[in-house]
């Protein structure tokens, strides 16, 4: 009786602690107003040029404005968007409304805006350009075949096509494109966006898709194919925001609407492309407007702090819970029986699952998607094991 009595104990602790983890790390997010206000961007040029002019425009405002250039596709910086990990970033009408909404079609502003509010996001009116998805060749391969137009494709079904994985995907993109055209071409691949230009000029591939402002366009003297049945919808540029950001900042962000016009962005991004230096792109947006072209610019010494602080944070929370969990854990465990070998099990089995595998695990599940929680929650789970093992021997 005396025995069961203490594996009653022993299971109520083991519960206790181990479904206590996720309150834990709940607690570790926080949306404090003294904290910065944080804009993201695409992983594409004029992304990072758009975000670092929304990051000199917020920095009118007092208090300290962070940039997360290059975070990945639409639906990584929308998550990141929706749970507050971050504020701001650049998006395009035609996308909301495709990817995002899930609402192929056209829809007014204010129809997107309102859907928009459901999810504690706003939207700015657009920037002054459209940035349409298209499809470019050769200048020299399109006049030799007669390609004129998407419909022209039709007629050469040889043609090696090389598409950003996101267009492979996108609802608007090349499934529903290949549909509409009845295009034959098998031999599609992926490649990065960057990469796709190289491998065209290369003749490694003879179509890829393309923003309507890649500067790279003009560079290479690319041919843009018409597109004769009007499939891509308007990709007018906006800036989404949380409907939290302070009203100072907001209306600031808004003093971008209707400034940036397609030859204006197509000659910024021509500038990031050749210098690799977004800020100094940023710069020459507003020197085009008649303001200081001094953009704040970290220097490395003062990223180098900053990162390996928030390192040493996350690292540091994630280990105090891991001792905090894993020593009354690795106790119950020394005692043996059932509970103890499944304690030991888990810890091993999540040893075992590669860091990726990891964070896709945890970024579905609600409460954690891209943030900081997920990171600390996955830091807090490779920990355990060491622990809980040395306690327990």
């Amino acid at each position: 009786m005396k025995r069961m009595r203490k594996t009653g104990k022993e299971e109520r602790l083991f519960r206790f602690l181990f479904f206590s983890c996720v309150p834990a790390f709940l607690i570790t997010s926080s949306s404090a107003s003294g904290q910065p206000v944080v804009i993201g961007s695409k992983k594409f040029t004029e992304s990072y040029v758009l975000g670092e002019i929304a990051q000199r425009t917020l920095q009118e405002a007092p208090g300290e404005v962070e940039f997360r250039p290059g975070m990945g596709g639409t639906i990584i910086v929308w998550q990141a968007l929706k749970t507050g990990e971050i504020q701001v970033y650049p998006e395009y009408t035609g996308t909301i409304s495709e990817e995002i909404l899930k609402e192929p079609g056209t829809h007014s502003l204010d129809s997107i805006r309102e859907r928009l509010r459901a999810f504690g996001v706003g939207m700015t009116n657009p920037l002054g350009f459209n940035n349409t998805w298209a499809l470019v060749m050769r200048r020299s391969e399109a006049e030799r075949l007669g390609i004129r137009s998407l419909s022209d494709l039709k007629k050469h079904p040889d043609l090696k096509l090389g598409l950003t994985h996101e267009f492979l995907d996108r609802q608007d993109g090349w499934p529903r494109l290949r549909q509409r055209y009845a295009l034959p071409q098998q031999d599609v691949r992926g490649i990065d966006h960057a990469l796709g230009y190289a491998a065209l000029a290369a003749g490694e591939i003879d179509v890829k898709d393309a923003y309507s402002t890649d500067a790279k366009i003009v560079e290479n003297d690319l041919f843009v194919l018409a597109d004769d049945l009007n499939f891509f919808p308007r990709y007018d540029a906006v800036f989404l925001y949380r409907l939290s950001l302070d009203d100072r900042r907001t209306a600031l962000l808004k003093t971008l609407e209707g400034t940036i016009d397609e030859t204006l962005m197509t000659r910024l991004n021509a500038v990031a492309e050749r210098t690799k230096d977004y800020a100094k792109a940023a710069g020459q947006y507003f020197e085009s407007h008649g303001k200081s072209n001094m953009i704040y610019s970290e220097s490395f010494s003062h990223k180098l702090t900053r990162w390996t602080l928030r390192h040493l944070e996350l690292a540091g929370f994630s280990l105090l819970l891991s001792v905090a969990f894993g020593v009354p854990l690795g106790i119950v465990a020394s005692r043996g029986g059932p509970i103890g070998q499944g304690i030991l099990g888990f810890a091993s089995i999540v040893q075992t699952i590669p860091s990726l595998a990891l964070l896709a695990l945890l970024v579905p599940l609600p409460f954690f998607g891209i943030s900081v929680r997920t990171a600390i929650a996955a830091l807090f789970l490779y920990g355990l094991l060491p622990i809980v093992r040395n306690t327990a021997s």
